[in-house]
């Protein structure tokens, strides 16, 4: 009799603690709750010229070269993800993502730097409105770099990463993430 009541014991232990975790419902939609998922950040630096030729009835011209650094973020909006986004069978998850977009784009005042002005004739210096004309040039460029740096990709990339070490850390063995299809992303970098 001892020895069936140990053995009762030992296999009630042995299922009880080996057993699979149960994953509620509240858990697989709780990733809502992150909001905004940053999961690239770029610095990138860029130099602007301008050359500000006068009108006809001024003598003179003005150029200007200034240098200024973006901090560009990128990421997953993950309040988008809807109910019918994700679907749960016994341990595989799978998760239409929402589109990877433009979360953030600063340009740092302090690092703004005229690095060289050139003003001859009757012409007068560069004003601080002129200056802001010559930056948002810059600032349009850098927008268009942000294409060719392909960082819509990375991020989405990244947020593949991150929703996959969730959701095995919430006892799932397989998760299925679906990309939005290129040609259905928002690529408009002007957040």
């Amino acid at each position: 009799m001892k020895n069936w009541l140990f053995f009762i014991l030992v296999s009630f232990l042995i299922v009880s603690c080996g057993g699979e975790k149960e994953v509620h419902e509240t858990e697989v939609y709780q990733i809502r709750s992150i909001g905004t998922l940053s999961t690239t950040e770029y610095t990138l630096g860029k130099i602007i010229k301008w050359n500000d030729e006068g009108e006809w009835y001024k003598f003179g011209d003005r150029k200007i070269l200034l240098s200024c650094k973006a901090t560009v973020k990128a990421g997953v909006n993950l309040n988008a993800i809807k109910d019918s986004d994700i679907e749960v069978k016994g341990k595989k998850i799978t998760i239409q993502l929402p589109p990877p977009e433009i979360v953030s784009f600063e340009m740092d005042p302090d690092l703004i730097r005229t690095e060289m002005t050139e003003v001859n004739g009757f012409r007068s210096n560069f004003s601080q409105e002129d200056k802001a004309k010559a930056l948002q040039k810059g600032e349009e460029s850098i927008r268009k770099d942000l294409k060719k740096l392909n960082i819509l990709d990375e991020a989405e990339r990244n947020a593949k990463t991150f929703l996959v070490d969730f959701y095995k850390n919430q006892g799932f063995e397989q998760v299925m993430i679906h990309e939005t299809p290129k040609d259905k992303r928002n690529t408009n970098t002007d957040r």
